[in-house]
């Protein structure tokens, strides 16, 4: 693959060097930047000022926030506690330990593995609690999953809604161990009148005002899917604090939301939810007023592994003229992958990358290709997926725009400066400084060498 380099053509996002981590994090807009060049900055602050979020705790979310580079501090503590996936590991087929995304609505419980059980009743005939020693006797399954936030690329959206500022992070593919619901639900014998499956977590909190335990549901239909299992281990061991231990439900085609942490009790009803993380959050909604439809499976998207060097701040990528392997993943809860393609020219073309096979009926799909490239200069890089079902990922978020900010499967945009000596610096200790940025001051060697000789 052979490309000129080029400004972006495809549709502005709230980050122009949007990739697969959070970029721009408290970044100035662009009319902030452009007024430092003008000198016009009063005014610039007035366009770049962020939605005052509210100090005390209020009834309602705050109004999606018009300039999506401007975050809060709320947004910024959130951030903090709730990490994404690192997409320097994207060419790996299982996430290691510490590297899947997180996201914790309220606060960690501090459980323990000893005497945990759970309680199975509701519209069943033989309500029950279920010991955690009971439940790792029954059959075992471990499966690679991919799992996704459902706010996922919230911070692509515009005006985007208010909460944990995802970009393209959220992600994770832990080999998840369990035993499957459907043999728990069938044993305890549902009742004829049973429609739903109310999972409820041992973690309580407070939002939109109500005080309330976690809680989510699923249809009796898909419930009893394959693949839907109690799991008590990740990549081989324990569930981490942090991931639900020491029990939690794993959902594999629907979003993160989905598969409730901490698991405490499974409730079979004979009507549809209606709790807050239901019927309130995780929501597609158009308007304040819009009741919206559910946040249900995961659209169809793609990452790629950002070649080269990292930029610390901006997250740009330095790559050296050559040969690259361009790479990452693909998933979708609606089907299979059917194909990548992969620009590297701002979106003007578009060439199908290889895929691979993925590591289970519920994990991603690698992708590779080749970008050979000459001509130092600024590129822009995309992946883009399409599923069996024919969904495809959408070049604007526009189309799929959301109040709350959810399931933003829009494509990334990775900015790479190729660049002659990009790399070089670390092949020698100690290293030799080489400046990437005009203006930047390469420190001196002198030094080091004297204390070589």
């Amino acid at each position: 693959m052979h490309d000129e380099p080029t400004a972006a053509v495809l549709p502005e996002e709230a980050s122009p060097a949007q990739g697969p981590t959070r970029r721009n994090f408290l970044a100035l807009s662009a009319a902030t930047a452009g007024a430092l060049a003008t000198g016009s900055f009063a005014s610039a602050q007035q366009s770049a000022k962020c939605i005052d979020i509210p100090e005390r705790p209020t009834a309602k979310r705050p109004d999606p926030q018009p300039n999506p580079r401007v975050f809060s501090d709320k947004e910024t503590l959130l951030a903090f506690r709730n990490h994404g996936h690192f997409a320097e590991f994207l060419d790996q087929p299982v996430t290691p330990l510490g590297m899947h995304y997180l996201l914790v609505h309220f606060d960690v419980p501090n459980l323990s593995a000893n005497g945990y059980e759970i309680a199975i009743g509701g519209r069943v005939r033989n309500p029950r609690r279920v010991s955690l020693s009971d439940i790792k006797a029954r059959p075992q399954v471990t499966e690679p999953v991919i799992m996704e936030c459902a706010g996922t690329g919230r911070s692509t959206f515009q005006p985007r809604g208010i909460y944990v500022p995802w970009f393209k992070e959220a992600i994770g593919n832990y080999e998840w161990t369990g035993t499957p619901l459907r043999s728990l639900l069938e044993e305890s014998g549902l009742l004829d009148d049973a429609v739903e499956v109310l999972f409820t977590g041992w973690d309580t909190g407070v939002d939109l005002g109500v005080e309330h335990a976690f809680e989510r549901s699923l249809p009796i239909k898909e419930a009893l899917r394959d693949g839907v299992m109690l799991a008590w281990a990740q990549n081989g061991q324990s569930l981490l604090p942090q991931h639900g231990f020491p029990l939690r439900l794993i959902v594999p085609t629907w979003y993160g939301m989905t598969s409730v942490k901490w698991l405490r009790a499974i409730t079979v009803l004979n009507q549809p939810f209606k709790g807050i993380e239901q019927a309130k959050v995780y929501r597609y909604q158009k308007s304040a007023t819009d009741p919206g439809v559910p946040v249900t499976v995961k659209r169809v998207h793609s990452v790629m592994k950002p070649p080269g060097l990292a930029d610390a701040i901006s997250r740009y990528r330095f790559a050296a003229p050559g040969r690259h392997v361009l790479q990452g993943k693909a998933w979708s809860g609606t089907g299979a992958i059917r194909r990548v393609e992969v620009s590297t020219d701002g979106g003007r073309t578009w060439r199908d990358a290889q895929l691979g096979q993925p590591g289970g009926p519920y994990s991603w799909t690698p992708w590779r290709t080749e970008w050979q490239v000459s001509k130092p200069g600024e590129y822009v890089l995309s992946s883009r997926a399409t599923d069996t079902a024919g969904n495809i990922q959408p070049l604007s978020s526009a189309a799929i725009w959301n109040r709350q900010g959810m399931g933003g499967n829009v494509i990334e945009r990775i900015h790479v400066i190729v660049q002659a000596g990009v790399g070089q610096s670390g092949e020698q200790v100690p290293s030799r400084p080489r400046q990437a940025v005009a203006g930047a001051e390469v420190p001196s060697p002198s030094n080091v060498d004297n204390q070589m000789k």
